[in-house]
């Protein structure tokens, strides 16, 4: 058996001698023989040793870290010579190494040697990990995509259908699908779980799924410049989010989860046609904000207060139970909660001025907000519309149709 996937040799015995050996992964390559003795061996080459090392695995094997084997990293601990074998590559790879020295895998061709050690100036296959597309002819339709690929670009090729075979590439950090003519994202985008940048900018999508992105990896949102008409509340599930740019959309309105991206750090909402923002938006910390070119209602027209004729509502038993689980910071999964009560939990939940938490209660209001408040920077107005829940009618008298600084 012969594999590709990124290795660090860690001698135990440099830091008793005052050294240390190389701390980063390097592409090798491993190959797994059985001998006419039964004696199995794992042959390792890279471009830092091109002539190879040869480790007997039967009876020398230390101990065998496996915790984290489900995102493709093993560590083999060796008697002789004193070293440790930092593993990573795909899950399936490290697990049929794994079985192969637990013995649970016998299916070895005997006799087999590494092709680099039998011949030293074989080069290493380094796996492809970045590829960049920017003309139809270089796409692949006969051919795959690599699955070892951690960085994707298909830019500026007409592209009118996301690529299924995308999906595919477990190990995808960073997607560009930007200058296409894509209209629909699958529902299953979310499988790529390791995405940290997604760019969907310049295309023509108009609806974002449900299951749009479900990762906290991912640090870097762009959607600008299609014809999105609204975010899905699923936005708050990005926790990891620090740049989300949404110019040049179709959006009415953002989703009030938008609070829930406590990491947010440059939010871009130019030429849309937002003309008021949630009540959870005074929450945010931003060094950044875009607001230019949307219809703002600036002219908010105030009403005569009559404490009798306001209209509170009446939580309801779900909305105290998630005012509860929010106000004693409850930590709760889908096995200890119902999934309604997570959803409402998700995306109910809004803060009045003065700071008390109102969820499905209050009273419902509009106000203004001065966007410096929650931004170091902005472009556009400064002030701007602010739906607002207010939780008394003291707090109605004190913050309805006014500015939030």
């Amino acid at each position: 058996m012969q594999v590709n996937c990124k290795v660090n040799v860690v001698n135990r015995l440099l830091p008793s001698a005052g050294k240390s050996g190389p701390s980063r992964l390097a592409w090798s390559s491993i190959t797994l023989t059985e001998n006419k003795s039964s004696v199995i061996e794992l042959s390792l080459a890279n471009s830092r040793n091109k002539s190879g090392i040869k480790y007997r695995v039967t009876n020398n094997i230390e101990q065998i870290f496996s915790k984290f084997l489900n995102q493709g990293k093993l560590t083999l601990r060796f008697r002789e010579p004193a070293h440790d074998l930092c593993l990573s590559g795909e899950v399936k790879h490290m697990e049929k190494i794994l079985a192969i020295i637990k013995g649970e895998d016998v299916q070895l061709k005997k006799g087999i040697l590494c092709p680099i050690l039998s011949n030293s100036t074989n080069k290493v296959v380094i796996p492809k990990t970045k590829l960049s597309i920017l003309s139809r002819a270089d796409y692949p339709v006969t051919t795959s995509f690599p699955e070892t690929l951690t960085n994707l670009k298909i830019s500026g090729i007409a592209l009118k259908k996301f690529d299924r075979r995308l999906l595919h590439l477990k190990l995808l950090e960073i997607l560009d699908l930007s200058n296409n003519q894509i209209t629909v994202l699958p529902e299953t985008i979310h499988n790529l779980f390791r995405l940290k940048q997604l760019n969907l900018s310049n295309n023509e999508i108009k609806v974002l799924p449900e299951t749009f992105v479900n990762s906290a990896r991912v640090s870097c949102l762009d959607i600008s410049h299609n014809q999105v008409m609204s975010i899905p509340s699923c936005i708050c599930r990005l926790s990891g989010l620090q740049i989300l740019k949404v110019d040049h959309n179709k959006l009415r309105c953002l989703p009030s989860t938008i609070s829930k991206l406590k990491n947010l750090r440059t939010l871009t909402l130019s030429c849309n046609q937002i003309r008021i923002l949630p009540e959870s938006f005074q929450t945010l910390a931003l060094d950044h904000i875009d607001v230019f070119g949307n219809p703002f209602e600036n002219s908010l027209q105030e009403t005569p207060l009559n404490p009798g004729s306001l209209s509170i509502k009446v939580a309801t038993l779900l909305a105290i139970s998630a005012k509860s689980a929010i106000k004693f910071k409850l930590k709760y999964t889908e096995e200890d909660i119902p999934s309604t009560l997570i959803t409402y939990l998700n995306e109910s939940s809004t803060i009045c001025p003065c700071g008390k938490l109102c969820v499905d209660d209050g009273i419902s209001s509009n106000g203004k907000i001065n966007l410096l408040k929650v931004s170091g920077s902005v472009s556009g107005d400064k002030v701007v519309p602010m739906k607002m829940t207010l939780c008394t009618a003291t707090c109605f008298q004190r913050f309805a149709f006014k500015m939030i600084s």
